[in-house]
């Protein structure tokens, strides 16, 4: 399947430029509402693998659980560690893993990894911490193991878990993203208070990104986050940190996601209202609510995770309920649908 993946990349990054910057095409997405499980009121997207299925929680009697969607087979409850409490899901990779966090007790959680063939596998104690927040395609899982103070951790099935709170200041520390050469992004507390976005791995040890908190990174070494102004960032190994700004006449924004074509998404905000962006070098932010059908009944106000196709997931209401969406690239209208395959 990734041989299929690949050959399909050289047409997909002209269809994308032909889409983001034509003033001609007036959807660009369809938009997938993924729905809760029985009796939920409730859900959330959180990331996407290349095969557009989605990680993600939905509550449903008696209490929320962490979900795996596809298209084929809709909202899979991946259940809970332990029976009465609840469960989030906030990674997947192209093997269709996930990892989260599950409730223990009242003063525990446990990082998990699910498979289809094992279920869910209790792999760190993370306390009162968020779990696992990111899985490379090689079961690389990173995430936080407490609260106060958070300390990042990177487990590996051959190796255990791996606590870089030490090698990051000792002060307290996230990590939030891996990529597929292992290389783990987050922050740590600096000795003068201040949050510093991080790069690390075994080969390369840590590299301070400066001021601010990362959120992912791509195959490329370019990482998005939020810097110390409150803006989106992107950073990248020839330029540094760049401000990617926010939309207009909001006030912060946050990127929380990045492909292998170095586009970007996030959530941009003017309190109490935030909205879903994607950004692109060639375009700038754009509003992913001006990019789906009119009269969806949507609004869109975070995106989560973007894959190597462009499919977008985020979270929003639908004609006012919290529901987790998936956009995924449509064929454009107007004079470009005759260009495009």
């Amino acid at each position: 399947m990734k041989t299929a993946i690949i050959a399909r990349l050289g047409i997909l990054s002209a269809f994308w430029f032909c889409l983001l910057t034509s003033s001609s095409v007036a959807q660009i997405y369809t938009i997938t509402d993924l729905g809760t499980l029985p009796g939920g009121t409730y859900s959330a997207a959180i990331a996407v693998n290349s095969f557009g299925q989605v990680a993600g929680y939905s509550d449903g009697p008696p209490t929320q659980h962490a979900i795996l969607w596809s298209k084929t087979h809709g909202m899979l409850d991946l259940g809970t560690l332990f029976s009465g409490g609840p469960s989030w899901a906030a990674g997947i990779n192209d093997l269709g893993h996930v990892t989260g966090g599950s409730w223990i007790d009242d003063f525990n959680n446990a990082a998990f990894l699910w498979t289809p063939a094992q279920g869910l596998q209790d792999i760190v104690a993370v306390l009162d911490g968020q779990g696992g927040l990111s899985i490379s395609n090689f079961n690389i899982v990173v995430g936080s193991t407490t609260v106060e103070p958070p300390e990042a951790f990177v487990w590996t099935k051959d190796g255990g878990e791996l606590n870089l709170n030490t090698t990051l200041g000792g002060l307290g520390s996230v990590a939030s993203g891996v990529n597929d050469r292992g290389q783990v992004v987050g922050y740590f507390d600096s000795e003068d208070g201040s949050f510093h976005a991080y790069i690390w791995s075994v080969q390369s040890g840590l590299k301070d990104l400066g001021e601010g908190q990362a959120s992912a990174i791509n195959i490329f070494e370019n990482v998005v986050g939020v810097n110390a102004a409150g803006h989106a960032f992107l950073w990248e190994k020839n330029k540094g940190m760049g401000d990617l700004g926010t939309l207009a006449g909001d006030d912060s924004s946050d990127a929380t996601a990045i492909n292998f074509w170095g586009q970007v998404v996030g959530t941009s905000t003017l309190n109490p209202n935030s909205r879903a962006f994607l950004w692109t070098a060639e375009t700038g932010m754009l509003d992913l609510n001006t990019l789906i059908p009119t009269g969806s009944g949507w609004i869109l106000q975070s995106a989560t995770g973007i894959n190597i196709f462009g499919q977008i997931v985020g979270n929003g209401q639908i004609n006012g309920q919290p529901h987790g969406f998936l956009l995924t690239l449509r064929r454009p209208v107007g004079k470009l649908s005759s260009t495009v395959p």
